[in-house]
């Protein structure tokens, strides 16, 4: 095993120089903070996800501002003998590392540990995965596409009955999102597709959900994507029926 697959085995990816994370994760669409100027970008700590000739690390990337105040965002780092344009962050021993959350083929792993209930150690903390209660872990082998045309996460398809949302930038505890879906399936609620499971981030540093994973809905369209169209095309009467009726709903939960 090559030194650079050696470190990222261990979880060090120190061989990425700051200049590289900088460009990379201000061209990003998740990128929340394009309007402020960045100062510092960094490893916060890392997991190594996968080992091998084909290693893969997940990483809390730090992001320091001008304005005295900072991100922290989630990259899932691999090593490639070439690199698509955009996605490159350094060369070590031959070999680049690269951006892999949005590729299908590594974000994969992540659905594999996910049926493992799999707990890795970082450098500073720990990454877990957890199957919610009664839900049936991913079958193997998992075939696996993008979502495209999103803004703050990254979303992957699994055997298109599983959906990944990813989350890019982190917030500190159990993400709003996660917190409600595991309160309403908790309770039986079935007008939502249904949480499968989760992984999370815990640590010295901070401790915070990294991504779910739900049942995925075939031809579902995305409330917030419906409600523009709705109010768009001046058909607010009926968007406000279906907020009516999404409150009759959850209401009694």
């Amino acid at each position: 095993m090559i030194e650079a697959e050696q470190r990222m085995a261990a979880g060090d990816l120190g061989f990425i120089e700051e200049p590289a994370l900088v460009e990379f994760v201000r061209t990003q669409r998740w990128f929340g903070g394009k309007s402020r100027e960045v100062t510092h970008v960094g490893v916060l700590d890392a997991a190594p996800m996968r080992t091998g000739d084909s290693p893969l690390v997940d990483a809390l990337v730090e992001v320091r501002y001008q304005s005295g105040t900072h991100d922290v965002y989630q990259l899932l780092i691999g090593l490639r003998d070439e690199a698509e344009p955009g996605c490159e962050l350094g060369w070590a021993d031959g070999r680049v590392a690269v951006e892999a959350l949005s590729d299908p083929t590594d974000a994969r792993q992540l659905g594999v540990l996910l049926a493992e209930s799999a707990h890795i150690d970082a450098g500073e903390g720990a990454i877990d995965f957890f199957l919610a209660p009664g839900a049936p872990p991913p079958r193997e082998p998992l075939a696996a596409r993008r979502l495209g045309a999103e803004q703050s996460n990254s979303s992957i398809v699994f055997d298109e009955e599983l959906f990944l949302k990813a989350y890019r930038r982190l917030e500190p505890g159990m993400n709003p999102e996660l917190e409600l879906l595991r309160f309403l399936c908790e309770r039986g609620f079935e007008n939502i597709p249904e949480l499968i499971g989760w992984y999370e981030y815990t640590g010295r540093l901070m401790a915070a959900t990294l991504g779910i994973v739900q049942r995925f809905v075939r031809g579902g369209i995305d409330g917030w994507s419906l409600a523009l169209e709705m109010l768009t095309s001046g058909e607010g009467d009926l968007f406000l029926g279906h907020a009516e009726r999404l409150g009759d709903l959850t209401g009694g939960q």
